[in-house]
C-alpha cells in the first residue's frame, strides 16, 4: 500500500502574491520573522542563529500572551521551523519538555497526538530548498546539537511563495537549495526499494525539473521566474507522490551531513555537497548500509546518465557547489562518535553503521574532495 502526505497546506504562489495574501488575514494575526527581512508594520523579531530549544520556548511564550487567531511566520529555514515548534508549545507547553528530553537522547524526535489543533499558520520563505513552508518536520538545536522533530501537526495551513521575497537571495544559495529539493527526491529513492509508477514517474519529473533550473541559476539566470520554478519545485518535493512508498528514513546522506555541518560549523548544503560523492559511491559499490545501487543507478539515469557518482560531481562542478573543506582527522573522528551516537546504534536512521565506519567516510570526503579539486 502506498501512503500520500503532505496535502494539507494551501500553496498560493507567484509574483507579487505575499501583499494579497497578507491583506487578507485579520486584524488579530501576529507576524513573526527574520530580523534579517524588512517587515512592514510590527513585529516579533528572530535571529536565525538563536533557533535552539530555549527560543522555542520564549517564542511560545510571547505566543501564549498575544493569543492571535494567525501567526504569519517570514523568513529562511531556521526561524520558520522554530515558528513551528512554538506554535506546537504554545498549545501543548509539555511538548517542550518532551522535546529536551528526547533531543538529548536521540537525533531524531516523534511529535505526539495533540489534542487541540494548532493557531492557524501562514508561512512566508525567504530562502529556497527546505520546503519548510510545506512540510511536517522542523529543526531545532538541542544541547548543541541539531535535533529532527517530525509530526503532522508540524505542517503549516498556507504558503505562500512569492519570488519577491528571494530577490535578494545570493546565487549560490540558490544553488545549494536546488541541490538540496534535489537529494530530497534522490536520496530517499537510492535508500529504499523499487517503487515504480506515479511515484517514480513523479521522481523522475522533479529530478529532471531540478536539475534544469538549476543549471539555468549556475548560468546567471536568477530572475523572478527561476526562483519562483525553484521554489515550487522544492516545495512539490514534499506534497506530491514522489517519496510515496520510499524509507522514511531512508536517504541516510541527511544525518551523515547533519552531524558534519554541526561539528565543522558549515551551511548544511556545503557539508552536504562535500559529503554525498563519498556516500554514493559507497551505495554504487554494494555497500546496502548507505543505499540501494540498483535504484541509485535508475534515479540517475533520469537524466541520461549512467554513473551517479561521476555525474554528481560534474553537477557540482558546474553549480559551483564543489567546495574544498579543510578538516583534521581527530575532529572528524570525534564528529563520527556523536553521529552514531545520535543517529546509529538500535535506531533505524545509520542501522548497522559503527563509528569506525562513519569516521572512514568522512575521512574518503575530504580525500574525494581533494582529487575533485586536482
Amino acid at each position: 500500500m502506498l501512503t500520500r502526505s503532505g496535502v494539507a497546506t494551501t500553496v498560493r504562489a507567484g509574483s507579487g502574491v505575499f501583499p494579497r495574501v497578507r491583506r487578507s488575514l485579520g486584524k488579530r494575526t501576529l507576524v513573526v520573522a527574520d530580523a534579517n527581512v524588512p517587515v512592514e508594520g510590527p513585529a516579533i523579531r528572530l535571529d536565525a542563529a538563536d533557533a535552539d530549544i530555549a527560543a522555542v520556548r520564549s517564542l511560545a511564550a510571547r505566543l501564549a500572551e498575544r493569543s492571535p487567531d494567525t501567526v504569519l511566520g517570514i523568513g529562511g529555514g531556521s526561524v520558520l521551523d522554530l515558528v513551528k515548534l512554538a506554535c506546537a508549545v504554545q498549545k501543548h507547553p509539555e511538548f517542550a519538555d518532551v522535546l529536551e528530553i528526547r533531543g538529548r537522547r536521540a537525533g531524531a524526535i516523534s511529535l505526539p497526538a495533540f489534542r487541540n489543533p494548532l493557531v492557524r499558520r501562514v508561512f512566508v520563505p525567504t530562502t529556497v530548498g527546505t520546503g519548510v513552508e510545506v512540510s511536517a518536520v522542523a529543526c531545532v538545536r538541542i544541547d548543541g546539537r541539531k535535533r529532527i522533530v517530525a509530526g503532522p501537526a508540524l505542517r503549516p495551513d498556507i504558503a505562500v511563495l512569492d519570488p519577491e521575497l528571494t530577490a535578494t537571495l545570493p546565487g549560490e544559495l540558490l544553488r545549494e537549495g536546488a541541490l538540496e529539493a534535489l537529494l530530497r527526491i534522490i536520496g530517499p529513492v537510492a535508500g529504499s526499494g523499487r517503487v515504480g509508477g506515479l511515484p517514480d514517474a513523479e521522481a523522475a519529473s522533479l529530478v529532471r525539473e531540478l536539475v534544469a533550473v538549476g543549471h539555468r541559476i549556475a548560468a546567471g539566470g536568477t530572475g523572478p521566474q527561476t526562483r519562483l520554478d525553484a521554489a515550487m519545485l522544492s516545495s512539490a518535493t514534499h506534497t506530491g507522490w514522489a517519496l510515496a512508498g520510499r524509507g522514511m528514513y531512508s536517504a541516510k546522506h541527511w544525518y551523515l551531513a547533519n552531524e558534519l555541518s554541526t561539528g565543522l560549523g558549515l551551511r548544511k548544503m556545503v557539508a552536504t555537497a562535500w559529503l554525498v560523492p563519498a556516500v554514493w559511491s559507497r551505495i554504487a559499490a554494494g555497500d546496502t548500509r548507505y543505499g540501494n545501487p540498483d535504484m541509485l543507478r535508475q534515479a540517475w539515469s533520469w537524466l541520461g546518465e549512467a554513473d551517479p557518482v561521476a555525474g554528481l560531481r560534474s553537477l557540482l562542478r558546474d553549480w559551483g557547489l564543489d567546495y574544498e573543506i579543510a578538516a583534521p582527522e581527530p575532529v572528524l573522528a570525534e564528529i563520527a562518535q556523536h553521529t552514531v551516537r545520535s543517529w546509529g546504534g538500535r535506531l533505524p536512521m545509520l542501522a548497522g553503521l559503527a563509528v569506525a565506519d562513519v569516521r572512514e567516510l568522512y575521512l574518503d570526503a575530504v580525500k574525494g574532495a581533494a582529487r575533485c579539486l586536482t
